[in-house]
C-alpha cells in the first residue's frame, strides 16, 4: 500500500473526490426519475447499461482471467451480490418510505460500519487520528444535511425505508472490505464485468415481478432514458473503476472517509442547478469533510507499508 505523500495516493485520492461527485449525482437523478421507473427497473436497467459497455472489452480477456475467476469464484459471487445486487437497490427501495434526509443521515453511518468491520475481520488496529477524522468529516456532513442546526437530530423520526438504508449501508461495508481478499493480478475490466452479471441474475427475478405488477413493459421517455444511460455510464462503470483502484492504493480505512463528500457534493449540486443558496453551513461542513479526511488519511510510512494491499476492479 502506498504511503499517504506518494504520487499514487495523491491520484488515488482524486479518484475517489471524482467517484463521490459522481455517485452523489447517481441519488439526485434517482430521486428525480423514481416516478418514472420502479426500483428494480432503475437498478436492473442501470446495471445492464453498464455491462453492455464493458462486455465488449471484457469477454475478449475473459479466457486468460479464467484461472483467477474459478479461484475465487465464491468471493467474487458475495461481492456481486453485496456490491451490486443489493446496496443501491435497497436504497432506491428505501426512498420510496422514507425522506431524502433520513437516507443522507443514516447512509453517513456507512464508513464508520467501513471502520468497525474492518478492526473485527481484519484486526486492524486503528489510530485515534483515524477515529477523530471520521467523527470530523460525519459532524461536517450532518452540518450540511441538516443545515446548520445540528439538534435538529432530536425530531429524528424512523421508518421501515430507514432499516433498508441502513442494511444498504452494511451491503456496501461489506463489498468494500471484501475486495481486500481478493488474490492480486485479476483484470479490472473482467472482475467488474462478472459482477456485474452477478448482480443482473439477482435482479432478474425482481425486476421481471415488478414489470408484471405496473403492466407489462413501457417506454420510457426520452430524458428518463438519457438519465438511464448517464447512470449506467458514469456513476456505473467510470465510478466504480476509480473506487476500487483508489482502494488498491490507499486502502479501505482511509478511503471510507470520502464517502462522506457524497452528501457535501449533493448541496453542492442544488446550489449549482437549482439556484438554492450558498449558506455558512456549506462552506463549514465541506471544511469539516476535507479536515477530517485529511486527518484520518496521514500515516506513518513505515505503519502503512505493513498493512496489507488491496486489490480491487472498478455506489
Amino acid at each position: 500500500m502506498s504511503s499517504s505523500g506518494s504520487p499514487s495516493s495523491r491520484t488515488a485520492y482524486l479518484l475517489l473526490v471524482l467517484t463521490m461527485l459522481l455517485w452523489s449525482t447517481n441519488f439526485v437523478i434517482a430521486r428525480a426519475i423514481h416516478g418514472q421507473i420502479g426500483p428494480f427497473g432503475l437498478a436492473f436497467g442501470r446495471w445492464a447499461i453498464a455491462l453492455l459497455c464493458l462486455l465488449p472489452v471484457g469477454l475478449p480477456r475473459l479466457a486468460r482471467a479464467w484461472p483467477l475467476l474459478r479461484q475465487q469464484w465464491q468471493k467474487l459471487l458475495l461481492l456481486g451480490v453485496f456490491g451490486i445486487g443489493l446496496t443501491n437497490t435497497l436504497v432506491y427501495v428505501a426512498v420510496r418510505s422514507t425522506t431524502a434526509t433520513n437516507a443522507v443521515i443514516l447512509n453517513s453511518a456507512t464508513p464508520m460500519m467501513v471502520l468497525v468491520l474492518g478492526s473485527l475481520y481484519f484486526r486492524q488496529r486503528l489510530r485515534r487520528r483515524q477515529w477523530a477524522g471520521m467523527g470530523l468529516a460525519l459532524a461536517g456532513a450532518l452540518l450540511i444535511v441538516l443545515k446548520g442546526k445540528l439538534l435538529g437530530m432530536s425530531h429524528f423520526q424512523f421508518s421501515s425505508g430507514d432499516l433498508l438504508v441502513l442494511a444498504a449501508g452494511l451491503c456496501w461495508a461489506v463489498y468494500t472490505l471484501g475486495l481486500r481478499t481478493l488474490l492480486p493480478g485479476l483484470d479490472p475490466l473482467v472482475m467488474m464485468m462478472v459482477l456485474l452479471l452477478v448482480g443482473e441474475v439477482l435482479l432478474l427475478p425482481a425486476f421481471v415481478m415488478e414489470t408484471w405488477q405496473a403492466g407489462g413493459f413501457h417506454l420510457l421517455s426520452a430524458p428518463t432514458m438519457g438519465c438511464l444511460l448517464y447512470l449506467g455510464i458514469f456513476p456505473s462503470v467510470l465510478a466504480f473503476l476509480m473506487y476500487n483502484r483508489a482502494i488498491a492504493q490507499v486502502g479501505a480505512a482511509k478511503a471510507a472517509g470520502f464517502l462522506y463528500l457524497m452528501p457535501a457534493f449533493g448541496a453542492l449540486q442544488s446550489i449549482l442547478l437549482l439556484g438554492e443558496d450558498l449558506r455558512w453551513y456549506h462552506v463549514a461542513g465541506l471544511a469539516a469533510i476535507f479536515s477530517g479526511i485529511l486527518l484520518g488519511s496521514l500515516s506513518r510510512g513505515a505503519a502503512a507499508a505493513r498493512q496489507p494491499t488491496t486489490l480491487s476492479v472498478a455506489k
